[in-house]
């Protein structure tokens, strides 16, 4: 159960703060000696934050469903962007899968992967509507923007590579305002965080067929034992998803007020000290 918290509190924190959240769970499995969480706790991990996108932007999200509906041009333009965004996502999600998967066994490569993003994060506030250009008020979302800001929100599925922080330093940089830089960066992330997960829903119900588990472990020995330590519905799977949600929800609010405030950089900090901490300790 203890376990399971913790597990929820780094999924809800570190999914949406620019720290990374698939990062801190590689070094917390490093570090604390935490076991894999299972395919299906996973998943529903994933829904407990997913869910508190959908709470903390329901206004926005109900808003574009109805311009949708009525066919207003600006709402439509909006979720055309988010849909532009996620096709390089997925090219770079889907195409270099296996590369991506072999990072999470490397901690020391996910701390370096941290530096980076600390980096990227303290030289934000030279952007074009970084903190140190507080009179920008910024320019407008266009096709172009949106494409390159999919193309970074891809490169975030390295662990260690915050996928908030690099997408909203992506489009600070573009000169896009920071209030709606942070709106669109978690917008975009429901269909790369949602189309995560679905995948990860095919692959239980997979597991849940005994002629395919046999098969696999005939023909593919690794997707054999992913089945084997999926996981179903547990009193601790429930909990782990509503600390999740509810971190979830903190840390969006959290995160709005730095971006708006200017002080998105102040995470870098907090970076560098686990990135460097990791590379000492961990061998």
């Amino acid at each position: 159960m203890i376990e399971s918290i913790i597990l929820g509190l780094l999924q809800g924190l570190a999914e949406f703060l620019p720290i990374s959240s698939s990062g801190h769970l590689v070094l917390g499995k490093e570090l604390l000696g935490m076991e894999e969480a299972g395919m299906f706790f996973d998943i529903m991990l994933h829904a407990g934050t997913l869910l508190s996108i959908f709470v903390v932007f329901r206004k926005k999200i109900w808003g574009m469903i109805m311009g949708c509906i009525k066919r207003d041009k600006a709402q439509l333009k909006e979720v055309g962007f988010i849909v532009l965004a996620s096709i390089p996502t997925a090219m770079i999600g889907i195409g270099l899968k296996k590369p991506l998967e072999s990072l999470f066994e490397n901690p020391r490569a996910v701390c370096c992967a941290m530096l980076v993003t600390a980096t990227l994060l303290f030289v934000s506030q030279w952007g074009k509507t970084g903190s140190k250009h507080p009179e920008c008020e910024g320019v407008q979302m266009n096709w172009w923007r949106a494409l390159l800001t999919g193309l970074v929100q891809g490169i975030a599925c390295i662990p260690g590579i915050s996928r908030s922080g690099s997408t909203i330093s992506a489009m600070i940089f573009q000169g896009v305002n920071r209030k709606y830089a942070g709106e669109f960066s978690f917008l975009m992330s429901i269909p790369a965080v949602g189309g995560a997960a679905l995948l990860d829903v095919i692959k239980w119900v997979k597991c849940q067929n005994p002629e395919t588990v046999a098969r696999y472990a005939i023909e593919n020995p690794e997707k054999a034992q992913a089945c084997a330590d999926a996981s179903g519905f547990t009193p601790e799977l429930l909990v782990g998803m509503v600390v999740a949600f509810i971190f979830g929800i903190i840390a969006l609010k959290w995160l709005m007020a730095f971006v708006q405030k200017g002080k998105f950089h102040y995470f870098s900090y907090y970076l560098w000290a686990a990135g460097v901490l990791g590379l000492i300790f961990i061998k």
